[in-house]
């Protein structure tokens, strides 16, 4: 996103704090290392609070040690970017080789709709209809930091944010395309999601899938909510 410079200095710095966890910041277009002064530096970031009025970031970029977390955001990470608002990115590290970056952000909502490998929190099942709303209809649904397997740690992720992020439930014989979906996938609330297009089709994005358009029929016995956007005053337009 910024560069090699900006990616090879972040990747040094990863491989030189392990196991504990880098930290640092793109300020004018290149990596500059910042101080990680979490209480547990191996297992999470903090930086000083001085480091936004210092330098102006543009992004942010932190590490996870490889062989204790898996490389996309944990939640608290998905939290500060939201809170942030710019690009987040990480680096995973095992001691001796570091990955490429995974960047994240709303910059992601234009990314090609179809095709997409799974990244739970980036590349996700409400990651796409964001997408599909931001591109096809102009509007910024609010995102939401999740784990993983949100739905398996007693969350209800879908049915509690669904009127927060703009949208009103509709019965099933009403469903019309650019409405939402919500379904059971052998858990006890709904944990996925996707959206409703023309001729019978859905766009939907599965883990261990990539994201695909494909007939609704075969799925409508798992759906639970249909939803339809209705507008939120908390939404941005194109």
């Amino acid at each position: 996103m910024f560069g090699d410079d900006v990616a090879r200095e972040a990747r040094a710095h990863a491989l030189a704090a392990w196991p504990e966890e880098a930290c640092g910041v793109v300020s004018g277009g290149r990596y500059i290392r910042v101080e990680n002064i979490a209480a547990d530096r191996e297992n999470g970031f903090e930086m000083p609070a001085e480091t936004w009025l210092k330098f102006q970031p543009e992004a942010v970029i932190h590490s996870h040690n490889a062989k204790v977390h898996p490389h996309w955001p944990s939640k608290a990470d998905m939290d500060s970017q939201i809170a942030a608002n710019i690009p987040f990115g990480v680096v995973s590290c095992d001691g001796e080789v570091t990955t490429p970056i995974l960047w994240w952000g709303d910059h992601c909502l234009d990314a090609p709709l179809t095709g997409r490998s799974f990244v739970p929190g980036v590349f996700d099942c409400y990651g796409l209809v964001r997408s599909w709303y931001w591109q096809e209809r102009g509007i910024r649904l609010p995102d939401f930091a999740r784990s993983k397997s949100w739905w398996e740690e007693g969350e209800n992720l879908l049915a509690d944010h669904f009127q927060e992020a703009g949208f009103r439930t509709v019965d099933a014989s009403e469903a019309q395309p650019g409405d939402v979906f919500f379904m059971r996938l052998v858990s006890k609330v709904p944990c996925h999601s996707g959206i409703l297009l023309a001729d019978g089709l859905c766009l939907h994005h599965l883990d261990g899938r990539l994201s695909r358009r494909e007939p609704i029929g075969p799925w409508l016995k798992r759906v639970t909510h249909w939803v339809r956007y209705v507008g939120s005053n908390t939404l941005h337009y194109r």
